[in-house]
Protein backbone atom coordinates (compact mmCIF):
# COMPACT_ATOMS: atom_id res chain seq x y z
CA UNK A 1 0.00 0.00 0.00
CA UNK A 2 1.23 3.48 -0.85
CA UNK A 3 0.63 6.71 1.01
CA UNK A 4 -0.74 9.71 -0.86
CA UNK A 5 2.64 11.48 -0.94
CA UNK A 6 4.31 8.46 -2.56
CA UNK A 7 1.57 8.22 -5.18
CA UNK A 8 1.78 11.93 -5.93
CA UNK A 9 5.54 11.66 -6.47
CA UNK A 10 5.24 8.52 -8.60
CA UNK A 11 2.53 9.95 -10.85
CA UNK A 12 3.95 13.50 -10.90
CA UNK A 13 0.68 14.98 -9.63
CA UNK A 14 -0.19 16.93 -6.52
CA UNK A 15 -1.67 15.47 -3.35
CA UNK A 16 -4.39 18.07 -3.72
CA UNK A 17 -5.35 16.55 -7.09
CA UNK A 18 -5.48 13.05 -5.58
CA UNK A 19 -7.70 14.28 -2.77
CA UNK A 20 -9.98 15.88 -5.35
CA UNK A 21 -10.21 12.62 -7.31
CA UNK A 22 -11.17 10.91 -4.05
CA UNK A 23 -13.82 13.52 -3.24
CA UNK A 24 -15.53 13.15 -6.62
CA UNK A 25 -15.33 9.36 -6.50
CA UNK A 26 -12.98 9.04 -9.45
CA UNK A 27 -10.08 7.46 -7.52
CA UNK A 28 -11.05 6.30 -4.05
CA UNK A 29 -8.10 4.74 -2.20
CA UNK A 30 -8.60 1.14 -1.16
CA UNK A 31 -7.50 1.63 2.43
CA UNK A 32 -6.86 3.95 5.32
CA UNK A 33 -4.14 3.90 7.93
CA UNK A 34 -4.95 3.84 11.65
CA UNK A 35 -4.43 7.59 11.61
CA UNK A 36 -6.92 7.96 8.76
CA UNK A 37 -4.43 8.61 5.97
CA UNK A 38 -5.25 7.45 2.44
CA UNK A 39 -3.57 4.21 1.32
CA UNK A 40 -3.42 3.22 -2.36
CA UNK A 41 -3.13 -0.34 -3.66
CA UNK A 42 -1.50 -1.42 -6.91
CA UNK A 43 -5.00 -1.64 -8.45
CA UNK A 44 -5.53 1.99 -7.44
CA UNK A 45 -2.32 2.91 -9.25
CA UNK A 46 -3.56 1.10 -12.36
CA UNK A 47 -6.78 3.10 -12.19
CA UNK A 48 -4.81 6.33 -11.78
CA UNK A 49 -2.76 5.45 -14.86
CA UNK A 50 -5.98 5.01 -16.87
CA UNK A 51 -7.24 8.38 -15.62
CA UNK A 52 -4.00 10.10 -16.61
CA UNK A 53 -4.11 8.57 -20.08
CA UNK A 54 -7.60 10.05 -20.53
CA UNK A 55 -6.39 13.39 -19.18
CA UNK A 56 -3.48 13.34 -21.66
CA UNK A 57 -6.13 12.94 -24.36
CA UNK A 58 -7.93 15.94 -22.77
CA UNK A 59 -11.06 14.08 -21.75
CA UNK A 60 -13.01 16.12 -19.15
CA UNK A 61 -13.17 14.65 -15.66
CA UNK A 62 -16.92 14.09 -15.75
CA UNK A 63 -16.59 12.08 -18.98
CA UNK A 64 -13.74 10.03 -17.47
CA UNK A 65 -15.91 9.34 -14.44
CA UNK A 66 -18.77 8.10 -16.58
CA UNK A 67 -16.44 5.87 -18.56
CA UNK A 68 -14.66 4.34 -15.61
CA UNK A 69 -17.55 4.04 -13.16
CA UNK A 70 -19.67 2.04 -15.59
CA UNK A 71 -20.08 -1.64 -14.73
CA UNK A 72 -18.72 -2.64 -18.13
CA UNK A 73 -15.42 -0.75 -17.83
CA UNK A 74 -12.55 -2.93 -19.06
CA UNK A 75 -9.00 -1.67 -18.53
CA UNK A 76 -7.54 -3.67 -21.40
CA UNK A 77 -10.18 -2.43 -23.85
CA UNK A 78 -9.73 1.12 -22.56
CA UNK A 79 -5.97 0.92 -23.12
CA UNK A 80 -6.47 -0.27 -26.69
CA UNK A 81 -8.87 2.62 -27.34
CA UNK A 82 -6.49 5.13 -25.74
CA UNK A 83 -3.63 3.77 -27.85
CA UNK A 84 -5.69 4.21 -31.01
CA UNK A 85 -6.57 7.79 -30.10
CA UNK A 86 -2.95 8.63 -29.29
CA UNK A 87 -1.83 7.13 -32.61
CA UNK A 88 -4.32 9.36 -34.42
CA UNK A 89 -3.07 12.37 -32.50
CA UNK A 90 0.57 11.45 -33.19
CA UNK A 91 -0.17 11.09 -36.91
CA UNK A 92 -1.71 14.57 -37.03
CA UNK A 93 1.21 16.08 -35.16
CA UNK A 94 3.66 14.19 -37.39
CA UNK A 95 2.03 15.69 -40.48
CA UNK A 96 2.27 19.18 -38.96
CA UNK A 97 5.94 18.69 -38.04
CA UNK A 98 6.72 17.45 -41.54
CA UNK A 99 5.10 20.54 -43.05
CA UNK A 100 7.03 22.82 -40.68
CA UNK A 101 10.31 21.13 -41.65
CA UNK A 102 9.45 21.42 -45.34
CA UNK A 103 8.63 25.10 -44.91
CA UNK A 104 11.85 25.73 -42.98
CA UNK A 105 13.89 24.02 -45.70
CA UNK A 106 12.49 26.48 -48.23
CA UNK A 107 13.41 29.55 -46.16
CA UNK A 108 16.82 31.22 -46.25
CA UNK A 109 17.72 31.70 -42.53
CA UNK A 110 19.73 34.84 -43.29
CA UNK A 111 17.10 36.71 -45.28
CA UNK A 112 13.96 35.00 -44.00
CA UNK A 113 12.77 34.70 -47.59
CA UNK A 114 11.73 31.62 -49.52
CA UNK A 115 14.41 30.01 -51.65
CA UNK A 116 11.73 28.28 -53.69
CA UNK A 117 8.07 29.14 -53.75
CA UNK A 118 6.09 26.33 -52.15
CA UNK A 119 3.15 24.75 -53.93
CA UNK A 120 0.16 26.70 -52.63
CA UNK A 121 -1.90 23.57 -52.06
CA UNK A 122 0.95 21.91 -50.22
CA UNK A 123 1.21 24.88 -47.84
CA UNK A 124 -2.14 23.99 -46.27
CA UNK A 125 -2.79 20.33 -47.04
CA UNK A 126 -2.35 19.04 -43.46
CA UNK A 127 -4.61 21.61 -41.79
CA UNK A 128 -8.17 20.53 -40.89
CA UNK A 129 -11.06 21.59 -43.08
CA UNK A 130 -12.84 24.23 -41.02
CA UNK A 131 -15.57 24.97 -43.54
CA UNK A 132 -19.00 24.43 -41.99
CA UNK A 133 -21.50 22.72 -44.24
CA UNK A 134 -25.01 24.16 -44.45
CA UNK A 135 -23.79 27.31 -42.64
CA UNK A 136 -26.23 29.71 -44.36
CA UNK A 137 -29.21 27.42 -43.85
CA UNK A 138 -28.31 26.87 -40.22
CA UNK A 139 -27.96 30.57 -39.56
CA UNK A 140 -31.32 31.28 -41.17
CA UNK A 141 -32.96 28.57 -39.05
CA UNK A 142 -31.29 29.21 -35.68
CA UNK A 143 -29.48 32.55 -36.06
CA UNK A 144 -31.77 34.35 -33.60
CA UNK A 145 -31.58 31.74 -30.86
CA UNK A 146 -29.45 32.09 -27.74
CA UNK A 147 -27.73 28.80 -28.56
CA UNK A 148 -26.57 30.14 -31.94
CA UNK A 149 -25.32 33.39 -30.41
CA UNK A 150 -23.46 31.55 -27.69
CA UNK A 151 -21.89 29.16 -30.19
CA UNK A 152 -20.83 32.03 -32.48
CA UNK A 153 -19.27 33.89 -29.55
CA UNK A 154 -17.29 30.84 -28.48
CA UNK A 155 -16.06 30.10 -32.01
CA UNK A 156 -14.88 33.67 -32.45
CA UNK A 157 -12.31 32.97 -29.71
CA UNK A 158 -11.10 29.53 -30.86
CA UNK A 159 -7.65 29.09 -32.33
CA UNK A 160 -6.65 26.43 -34.86
CA UNK A 161 -5.31 24.39 -31.94
CA UNK A 162 -8.71 24.63 -30.24
CA UNK A 163 -10.43 23.42 -33.40
CA UNK A 164 -8.01 20.50 -33.67
CA UNK A 165 -8.73 19.58 -30.05
CA UNK A 166 -12.47 19.86 -30.66
CA UNK A 167 -12.23 17.58 -33.69
CA UNK A 168 -10.15 15.04 -31.79
CA UNK A 169 -12.74 14.96 -29.01
CA UNK A 170 -15.49 14.64 -31.61
CA UNK A 171 -13.72 11.62 -33.09
CA UNK A 172 -13.50 10.08 -29.63
CA UNK A 173 -17.15 10.75 -28.80
CA UNK A 174 -18.58 9.52 -32.09
CA UNK A 175 -16.21 6.56 -32.24
CA UNK A 176 -17.43 5.44 -28.86
CA UNK A 177 -21.05 5.90 -29.90
CA UNK A 178 -20.48 3.83 -33.04
CA UNK A 179 -18.89 1.05 -30.99
CA UNK A 180 -21.85 0.94 -28.60
CA UNK A 181 -24.31 0.98 -31.50
CA UNK A 182 -22.38 -1.74 -33.35
CA UNK A 183 -22.45 -3.92 -30.23
CA UNK A 184 -26.23 -4.14 -30.59
CA UNK A 185 -26.96 -2.22 -27.40
CA UNK A 186 -30.44 -0.79 -26.97
CA UNK A 187 -30.55 3.04 -26.97
CA UNK A 188 -31.68 2.97 -23.32
CA UNK A 189 -28.89 0.60 -22.18
CA UNK A 190 -26.42 1.95 -19.62
CA UNK A 191 -23.50 1.99 -22.08
CA UNK A 192 -25.63 3.86 -24.62
CA UNK A 193 -26.72 6.44 -22.05
CA UNK A 194 -23.11 6.92 -20.93
CA UNK A 195 -21.91 7.39 -24.52
CA UNK A 196 -24.73 9.76 -25.47
CA UNK A 197 -24.12 11.81 -22.33
CA UNK A 198 -20.47 12.19 -23.37
CA UNK A 199 -21.73 13.47 -26.73
CA UNK A 200 -23.99 16.01 -24.98
CA UNK A 201 -21.12 17.18 -22.78
CA UNK A 202 -18.90 17.62 -25.86
CA UNK A 203 -21.55 19.89 -27.41
CA UNK A 204 -21.98 21.71 -24.10
CA UNK A 205 -18.23 22.33 -23.91
CA UNK A 206 -17.58 23.50 -27.48
CA UNK A 207 -20.80 24.99 -28.81
CA UNK A 208 -23.52 26.08 -26.40
CA UNK A 209 -25.14 25.17 -23.09
CA UNK A 210 -26.65 21.88 -24.18
CA UNK A 211 -29.38 20.72 -21.86
CA UNK A 212 -30.77 17.24 -22.32
CA UNK A 213 -33.93 18.79 -23.77
CA UNK A 214 -31.94 20.76 -26.36
CA UNK A 215 -29.94 17.67 -27.17
CA UNK A 216 -33.13 15.76 -27.94
CA UNK A 217 -34.36 18.56 -30.21
CA UNK A 218 -31.06 18.73 -32.07
CA UNK A 219 -30.84 15.00 -32.72
CA UNK A 220 -34.49 14.92 -33.72
CA UNK A 221 -33.83 17.49 -36.45
CA UNK A 222 -30.77 15.57 -37.65
CA UNK A 223 -32.61 12.22 -37.66
CA UNK A 224 -35.32 13.68 -39.89
CA UNK A 225 -33.09 15.46 -42.40
CA UNK A 226 -32.13 12.93 -45.08
CA UNK A 227 -28.87 14.76 -45.87
CA UNK A 228 -27.59 14.27 -42.32
CA UNK A 229 -29.05 10.78 -42.10
CA UNK A 230 -27.26 9.79 -45.31
CA UNK A 231 -23.94 10.97 -43.90
CA UNK A 232 -24.37 9.51 -40.40
CA UNK A 233 -25.77 6.19 -41.60
CA UNK A 234 -23.13 5.74 -44.31
CA UNK A 235 -21.18 3.19 -42.26
CA UNK A 236 -23.85 2.33 -39.68
CA UNK A 237 -27.40 2.05 -41.08
CA UNK A 238 -30.07 3.44 -38.70
CA UNK A 239 -27.37 5.08 -36.55
CA UNK A 240 -28.95 8.57 -36.72
CA UNK A 241 -32.31 7.30 -35.48
CA UNK A 242 -30.60 5.32 -32.71
CA UNK A 243 -28.74 8.44 -31.54
CA UNK A 244 -32.02 10.34 -31.28
CA UNK A 245 -33.61 7.48 -29.35
CA UNK A 246 -30.63 7.45 -27.00
CA UNK A 247 -30.96 11.18 -26.31
CA UNK A 248 -34.62 10.67 -25.47
CA UNK A 249 -33.73 7.81 -23.14
CA UNK A 250 -31.04 9.97 -21.54
CA UNK A 251 -33.59 12.72 -20.91
CA UNK A 252 -36.06 10.25 -19.43
CA UNK A 253 -33.34 8.86 -17.16
CA UNK A 254 -33.04 12.28 -15.53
Amino acid sequence: MHQIGEVAELAKVSTRLLRHYDEIGLLVPSGRSEAGYRLYSHADLERLQSILFYRALEFPLDAIGRLMKGPGFDRHAALLHQRELLQQQAARLGDLLALIDKTLDDIDPETGRERHRMNTKGMFEVFPDMKQEHQDEAQERWGKTEAWKQSAERWSRYTKTDVERMKLEMTQVYGRLENVFASGARPDALEALTAIEAMRLWSDKWFYDTSKELHVKGTEFVSRDERFVRSIDRNCPSFAAWIHQATRANLAAG
